[in-house]
């Protein structure tokens, strides 16, 4: 675990922003045309940039995960609501019998985040999600998948097909 905690400390300040397909940088997903122009980084370089979006961190978590071969699963939650669907991509890994939210990106809830059973860990993001959104929300609406690495600079558009295509968690 210890190693795990260094990594944090090496993540944890990448601030929330985002690259268009030119590289351009942006500090809130309100600016630009995040839709449309969205492009995402390569591993090598959300190392050495101050912004990424948790999609891209979560790249960045899995790189460091499967390079020390510690087991663990990258999670898409995102909330069907009206026309609009917010999401939040995370991962998650067990150690001796307990669950652990790895968290860099979302900005009130970063740290290591230690649960009895992925079942709890599941519950507390859906019982957050508001605070991530700023929607009021059914939880029950709150749906995960399990999704692989994505292809390199993938569009939005193109995470949320990949992802809505993976692995379906069961609620449980």
């Amino acid at each position: 675990m210890n190693g795990i905690y260094k990594f944090y400390e090496a993540v944890k300040d990448i601030k929330y922003g985002w690259h268009d397909k030119d590289g351009i940088v942006y500090k809130r997903l309100s600016d630009g045309n995040f839709k449309k122009d969205y492009r995402m980084q390569e591993i090598s370089n959300i190392k050495n940039i101050e912004y990424a979006i948790c999609w891209e961190m979560c790249e960045l978590e899995r790189s460091y995960f499967q390079e020390n071969k510690i087991p663990h699963k990258v999670i898409f939650a995102i909330l069907k609501k009206d026309k609009h669907y917010p999401c939040h991509t995370f991962l998650v890994f067990e150690n001796k019998n307990k669950w652990y939210w790895f968290e860099a990106s979302w900005q009130n809830k970063k740290g290591i985040h230690e649960y009895n059973s992925l079942k709890d860990l599941l519950n507390d993001i859906k019982n957050n999600f508001y605070d991530f959104t700023k929607k009021d929300y059914n939880p029950n609406n709150i749906v995960f998948y399990e999704y692989k690495k994505p292809k390199k600079k993938i569009s939005c558009n193109l995470f949320y097909f990949h992802c809505l295509h993976a692995k379906k968690i069961k609620q449980l």
